[in-house]
């Protein structure tokens, strides 16, 4: 009854400097993650990736996105690096061969972007229907992309009880669905 919880949301970056200071006991990353530095279990949610254009766009009426109508798009990417790698990758280009115009932290600004014209946003979908927006449609990739989530601290890291707690039972709370 006594422990109190710091919500803090950001992307994977940000959280993982906050970790490395010892900000945060935890943080929950959207894979993939550089794992030499911590300790993680995967958690059983699944993102699907696509692309988050205005209704009015003409791929807007497409059930899905191929990298033929991906790559001539001006992009708004992940700000994380390692995440841009690994969207490039899916289309087989470099990073630098995308037509990368911004990159955002969080998907809110971005999504103004979008609303405005300016590009689309390459994002999951779990970032769409919390942004939400009506002017606003979210294209699965094809072949289908997912990406999962784990809860990672930073490896040999000495949690006092209740952050050890909160661990375990995310883990066993977790394990059972």
């Amino acid at each position: 009854p006594k422990v109190q919880y710091e919500i803090y949301s950001a992307d994977g970056d940000d959280i993982r400097e906050k970790m490395d200071r010892g900000e945060l006991d935890f943080g929950v990353l959207v894979e993939p993650v550089e794992s030499a530095k911590y300790d993680f279990f995967r958690l059983p949610y699944w993102e699907t990736w696509g692309v988050l254009m205005r209704k009015d766009d003409p791929l807007a009426r497409k059930p899905c996105l191929e990298k033929e109508d991906v790559l001539p798009l001006r992009l708004i990417m992940p700000r994380r690096e390692i995440v841009q790698d690994h969207i490039a990758g899916w289309f087989g280009v470099e990073r630098g061969q995308l037509n990368a115009l911004a990159s955002h932290n969080l998907i809110n600004n971005a999504a103004l972007l979008v609303e405005a014209g300016l590009g689309c946003v390459v994002c999951t979908g779990g970032c769409f229907e919390i942004r939400g927006g009506e002017n606003l449609r979210f294209v699965p990739l094809s072949p289908e992309r997912t990406t999962g989530h784990v809860l990672a601290w930073k490896k040999n890291r000495v949690f006092h009880s209740a952050a050890s707690r909160f661990r375990d039972y995310i883990r066993e709370t977790e394990a059972e669905e």
